[in-house]
């Protein structure tokens, strides 16, 4: 079971938040960026989410996420040098429109992005069915289940599991994201 835990391997993530004095920078709720010329991979527009969130205020927050192994230069670097980065890549996406980049903040999340590479599915059978022989065990979002989860993915799991551990229920959390595939498949055909 060890063997195949250790073939499961995870990415980290690095948060960089922006706060633009403006509003309506870009109509998106998020950008997948595909620049060789860029390290970020995806830019997120926390006002086009919930606008009413920020009441009066007349600014924006975006975040600008990095993926990275523990072994990349980017995982060990100040968050100075990452705000640095994160604004100067805005600048050269030209998103923010020329409004003055106010305030920044880094957050770094180890492990949180599953590799998905070929065989893993036989390495994860490997974990699932060793864990399944604890009745006490509740395996819950990205990092618990290894599975390529939404925010929505990992609460209902989370509340699944509640349910189980509080009311005995038997809720398969195994199952919650397994259309993952079949959606895949179908994209391709």
């Amino acid at each position: 079971v060890q063997d195949a835990v250790s073939q499961l391997e995870f990415r980290n993530t690095v948060l960089v938040y922006l706060e633009i004095d403006g509003i309506d920078l870009f109509p998106d709720n998020w950008l997948y960026v595909h620049s060789p010329q860029l390290k970020t991979g995806r830019i997120t527009n926390f006002r086009n989410w919930v606008p009413e969130l920020y009441g009066n205020k007349q600014t924006t927050i975006l975040v600008l996420e990095y993926w990275c192994n523990f072994d990349d230069a980017e995982w060990s670097m100040p968050d100075l040098d990452f705000e640095n980065l994160a604004k100067k890549e805005l600048i050269e996406t030209g998103l923010h429109q020329g409004k003055e980049i106010l305030n920044s903040h880094v957050f770094k999340i180890p492990r949180c992005y599953p590799i998905y590479k070929v065989g893993y599915k036989d390495h994860l059978e490997v974990m699932t069915e060793y864990l399944k022989t604890f009745q006490n065990f509740q395996a819950v979002g990205r990092y618990g289940s290894f599975k390529y989860n939404n925010q929505d993915h990992s609460l209902l799991m989370g509340i699944l599991a509640a349910e189980n551990i509080e009311n005995g229920y038997a809720h398969n959390l195994w199952d919650i994201n397994t259309d993952y595939d079949s959606y895949q498949e179908e994209t391709q055909d």
